[in-house]
């Protein structure tokens, strides 16, 4: 069986499964991540907890998470993703979307590197990240920007690279849009050929032709909202109430609990404030897409 050679998040990727949602890349041959078939070993010393389906045993170099119906992943050194389907049945795509998610995400928090669970777009050579919980409006916001000819440069996660006297850098995850069957029909989108996950009114558009795998620096962060009082508002935040909400959208947060992993947290999203002005939009529960649209587009 051939290796298939990627970019994503940031790092060269080779994985023994086909992942169309990666950017592919044969200028390698030595890889940081590697993402193989295998058997599972025995769990890690570590944390253990569930969130619905999904049970996870984590430690600062081991994750070890099982899907219900699904499989068991093992991500280990920063470098290594094991995936054990339950049968011969399971779907390649719903493998591969735990390992876009969790997996990544284990090989981050191993590596010390913070990812944000925020959309985001590249204007003048900078980083506006668009952030906000299921249902605020970020992807149907990005998709909206995208329709105005603003360039996309990540959809669901940004990778945050610190660097030395200067500004945190953003890097993009891999070239795909998820939106809502509700967002879709707001925005007049017909394609449904790629179901983020059988069963789920998800669906991903890829934009592999103007991704970009460079570092940006991040000069705003919006994070969006419903609001309380059904209007709209847009408030600029700083200090510890700039910090909190922005820590708030750490993607997969629980996997940066521990000791070592918190003092990364407050020295990543420090550093990245000390930079990126952050703006708080809260919006009615229900808003015209356009209107949103006019509210973000206007802090650009």
């Amino acid at each position: 069986m051939s290796d298939y050679n990627y970019w994503g998040f940031g790092f060269k990727i080779i994985s023994e499964i086909p992942f169309p949602e990666l950017v592919a890349d044969s200028t390698f041959e030595q890889a940081q991540v590697n993402i193989r078939m295998g058997p599972m070993p025995d769990p890690p010393d570590g944390f253990s907890f569930s969130t619905g389906r999904i049970s996870y045993t984590i430690n600062d170099r081991e994750l070890l998470f099982t899907v219900q119906g699904i499989g068991s992943y093992y991500v280990s050194g920063g470098d290594t993703i094991i995936i054990q389907p339950d049968n011969d049945e399971v779907e390649t795509q719903v493998l591969r979307l735990f390992v876009l998610n969790a997996g990544m995400a284990g090989i981050l928090q191993q590596r010390h590197i913070i990812p944000m669970h925020t959309g985001s777009i590249l204007i003048d050579g900078k980083l506006t990240l668009i952030a906000g919980r299921s249902g605020a409006g970020k992807s149907t916001t990005l998709a909206g920007l995208m329709n105005k000819q603003y360039r996309l440069f990540s959809d669901d996660i940004v990778v945050l690279a610190n660097r030395d006297n200067s500004p945190t850098h953003g890097i993009a995850s891999y070239p795909m849009i998820k939106l809502w069957e509700q967002s879709m029909q707001a925005l007049a989108y017909e394609d449904r050929s790629f179901p983020i996950m059988p069963g789920m009114e998800k669906y991903g558009f890829f934009f592999h032709d103007d991704f970009d795998p460079n570092q940006y620096p991040i000069n705003k962060i919006i994070l969006l909202e419903i609001s309380d009082n059904n209007q709209f508002s847009t408030e600029q935040l700083s200090g510890g109430k700039a910090f909190e909400a922005v820590v708030a959208h750490i993607y997969k947060p629980s996997f940066f609990n521990s000791p070592k992993m918190r003092v990364l947290k407050f020295r990543t999203i420090t550093q990245l404030l000390q930079n990126a002005a952050v703006y708080l939009v809260a919006r009615p529960a229900n808003c015209a897409p356009d209107d949103l649209l006019s509210h973000v587009s206007s802090l650009i």
